[in-house]
């Protein structure tokens, strides 16, 4: 990764969120390389309007890669806030708590909507109404993709709308967050004739499904705009003390400060600390949604090599149960799903399984 380049791609996010003005290109950089770190981080779309702002000449392949992650952004942030419309109103009609979650709603704090891209919807309902969820999507078109086998239900439905729908805010993974919301729905206000975190709870759970992401392979420089941008708009209805000292109850508050404190180097002028590279290497490095190098680097750091493997060949119990469904009825079989996850973990998601083996091996 050139530093260069990364640290470009920051300047320029921050003008377009900050409603700056760009900076100009520097000298000899390679505007292909600057578009495929955007692309890896979800921004591209904003790095097009940012570099016409400058006058950039962009090379004509560069800048008909930059045009097509700009108008597919803008056709998803169009459809995905029309379904969502529709998606909400079918809720309400059949009586179904729900809770919008991240993207949807950060949206509204961009300069434009379509900045903030997404790759899909997520929303919490109850667990006991899943099914009767399930029908509803149906009914409105949506393909079922993945259903009760973990913590969150897949549908889609064409040209690019994803809907997760989950019915607990953490699984197996960031299992350490989901003390902070042991009844999320406590934690809600009314918004309309729609149920919404309260800004404090909501700021809280962003910071909370980033770091999960963080510790897990990765989160991208997408979540650290977020960040700055909550703050910069509703930062009078947050207390920080209090919020560092929640995640200080599950042993995260120095991660807390630390990606708040990244957000502001990045984002809201304050001044670049060395304490900080190495999280923004780890992040640069990640892209939106991390890498499996990042989460097996992570990963031997915290247990070793043997942990590691040791760790997923045997997961426990918690973990296997949000695979494994059954296990929540009868955790006597744990050792039996040991073994079938054993004889078919090797054939499912190949590519991921090679990479991390790819990513063990350079340890």
């Amino acid at each position: 990764m050139n530093n260069v380049t990364s640290e470009y791609l920051i300047a320029l996010m921050n003008a377009a969120i900050n409603a700056g003005a760009p900076p100009k290109v520097p000298d000899g950089m390679d505007l292909h390389e600057l578009f495929e770190l955007a692309q890896f981080h979800s921004v591209a779309n904003i790095v097009l309007y940012m570099l016409e702002k400058t006058g950039a000449d962009i090379p004509k392949d560069t800048a008909a890669l930059f045009a097509q992650e700009r108008d597919k952004a803008i056709l998803a942030d169009i459809t995905f806030q029309m379904d969502y419309e529709e998606l909400s109103a079918a809720f309400r009609e059949h009586g179904l708590r729900f809770l919008p979650l991240k993207g949807i709603l950060m949206k509204q704090h961009y300069p434009q909507s379509d900045y903030r891209t997404m790759s899909d919807i997520d929303i919490l309902i109850d667990d006991e109404n899943a099914q009767k969820v399930r029908s509803v999507m149906e009914e409105l078109g949506y393909e079922t993709v993945e259903y009760n086998l973990g913590v969150h239900d897949v549908y889609h439905k064409l040209p690019v709308t994803r809907i997760e729908i989950h019915r607990e805010l953490f699984g197996a993974d960031g299992r350490e967050y989901a003390a902070i919301f042991t009844d999320p729905w406590a934690m809600c206000c009314t918004s309309g004739d729609a149920l919404q975190f309260t800004d404090e709870a909501f700021f809280i759970f962003l910071l909370a499904h980033g770091m999960k992401h963080y510790e897990l392979g990765g989160t991208g420089i997408r979540t650290f705009m977020d960040i700055h941008l909550f703050i910069q708009h509703l930062g009078k209805h947050l207390d920080l003390k209090r919020i560092y000292e929640t995640f200080e109850t599950v042993g995260q508050r120095k991660l807390c400060e630390s990606f708040i404190a990244l957000s502001e180097m990045w984002f809201g002028g304050n001044t670049r600390t060395e304490a900080l590279t190495e999280m923004e290497r780890y992040i640069l490095l990640g892209g939106t949604y991390g890498t499996f190098s990042n989460q097996v680097e992570t990963a031997i750091k915290e247990k070793g090599k043997a942990g590691y493997v040791w760790n997923k060949l045997f997961p426990d119990l918690i973990t296997m149960q949000h695979h494994y469904p059954m296990l929540k009825k009868a955790p006597v079989l744990l050792p039996v799903f040991w073994i079938v996850r054993i004889a078919t973990k090797p054939f499912i998601n190949r590519r991921q399984n090679a990479e991390k083996i790819k990513a063990l091996l350079k340890k």
